[in-house]
């Protein structure tokens, strides 16, 4: 909770931080001209321990390929898994410059314990913030809703299957664009 705090203060300071005309103009450009990254992301369901690689084919248009790792402990057993969301975020603004965003993605997870394996899938619909600074930076701050399908469990013997369902989604991210 602590992080979430730190990023959104940092954003919001960052925000009334705000250059001339001319400095925009020539930022936006700077910023343009980068298409590919990657970053360090968290969220959509997925845990605090994630990277994605980020490419903008076009301006408005953003395709965020999330993976993250995470694991779960309880009752001294550890449980370790993996999860991919890649994700299309669409920009208000063009340019490739600071911009509110609507991200669309799927989200896929699995978790493994001893020889039982658990997964599932679904998907995401963020609103958020991307601010983005002609060094490559940038800082991706977003929420929304998440859908959870199924989710089935297995030891190659038995499955087990239960609900999933509908939960409020967050998503955030630091990125470098370099090319």
């Amino acid at each position: 909770m602590k992080t979430l705090v730190c990023i959104f203060v940092t954003a919001v300071v960052l925000t009334h931080a705000r250059p001339s005309m001319a400095q925009n103009e020539e930022s936006a450009e700077a910023v343009a001209s980068k298409r590919i990254g990657v970053g360090y992301k968290i969220g959509n369901g997925l845990g605090f321990v994630g990277a994605d690689v980020i490419i903008s084919p076009v301006d408005h248009v953003t395709l965020d390929l999330q993976a993250n790792w995470f694991s779960a402990s309880s009752n001294g057993t550890t449980a370790n898994g993996y999860g991919f969301a890649p994700a299309a975020q669409f920009h208000l603004f063009k340019g490739q410059v600071s911009s509110p965003y609507l991200g669309l993605g799927y989200v896929y997870a699995t978790l493994t314990l001893d020889n039982v394996t658990a997964s599932a899938s679904g998907g995401f619909a963020n609103l958020g913030y991307e601010w983005r600074w002609s060094s490559g930076l940038g800082i991706l701050l977003g929420g929304g809703v998440g859908y959870i399908g199924k989710v089935q469990a297995t030891n190659g013997v038995e499955t087990v299957e239960a609900p999933g369902g509908t939960h409020f989604n967050l998503e955030t991210g630091l990125r470098y664009m370099f090319f």
